[in-house]
């Protein structure tokens, strides 16, 4: 059971990071935001096309709620070149039939310069990819079974030692993109009722696929197209 209870803090973290789809990028490869221009705020959202699947050696944790919120300032062009995404996690379950809880308390995800750039795809290496917490504070992942509290696990500031995420004009219209994410290497320790172990583990991997969209106001009553170019 300790070692399903660490599984369920790497899903956590790997639906965070999968969340971060936020299609930021640098200067060589940014993403382009139609219709606005240089120092426009554009409002960006995520949201999962499908259940984002977190695996571990010891069972899987998913969610069928998740989405991601930033807001940004567009530079020549409509050119964003790096962003913060707010993740949110709703609807989460441990082994097929715990529930989990994920509390962010702040904590956020980074895109930067990207690793390449094909025609239209992208694609971000590991180390493009951050998990930025405030001081002191870590997401937290509860699982309950019946009510009751498992243990609860925390991941911290970090960037994942391996896998990439490749983000694709989709289309919509006005235009989306699309991020598919393959992570691993995610780190996490656990604490609380039978979670004692405060060891840092590194075995999560992350699956899953994103929608994102771009917006010209804050109500995203206003949809404008981006593309990756």
């Amino acid at each position: 059971m300790i070692r399903k209870c660490k599984t369920l803090g790497v899903a956590a973290v790997a639906i965070l990071v999968i969340g971060a789809f936020g299609a930021q990028m640098a200067s060589a490869s940014p993403l382009t935001v139609e219709g606005v221009v240089q120092g426009s705020t554009v409002h960006f959202t995520g949201d999962q096309e499908s259940t984002h699947k977190f695996t571990t050696p010891e069972g899987t944790v998913s969610c069928t709620t998740v989405s991601f919120d930033a807001t940004e300032v567009a530079g020549v062009g409509g050119r964003i070149d790096e962003m913060t995404v707010a993740p949110t996690y709703q609807n989460c379950s441990a082994f097929g039939f715990a529930t989990a809880h994920v509390t962010v308390n702040g904590c956020v995800y980074t895109f930067t310069t990207p690793t390449s750039l094909t025609g239209s795809q992208v694609t971000w290496g590991s180390s493009q990819l951050h998990i930025v917490c405030p001081a002191g504070k870590s997401i937290e992942i509860t699982p309950t079974s019946f009510g009751v509290s498992v243990c609860t696990q925390f991941v911290g500031t970090q960037t994942p030692t391996s896998g990439h995420v490749v983000g694709k004009n989709g289309t919509g219209s006005p235009m989306d993109v699309t991020l598919e994410t393959t992570l691993t290497g995610i780190h996490y320790t656990g604490t609380g009722g039978i979670c004692t172990d405060s060891t840092t583990h590194t075995d999560a991997s992350y699956t899953g696929n994103s929608t994102g969209r771009c917006y010209k106001n804050a109500a995203h009553t206003e949809q404008v197209g981006c593309t990756f170019s």
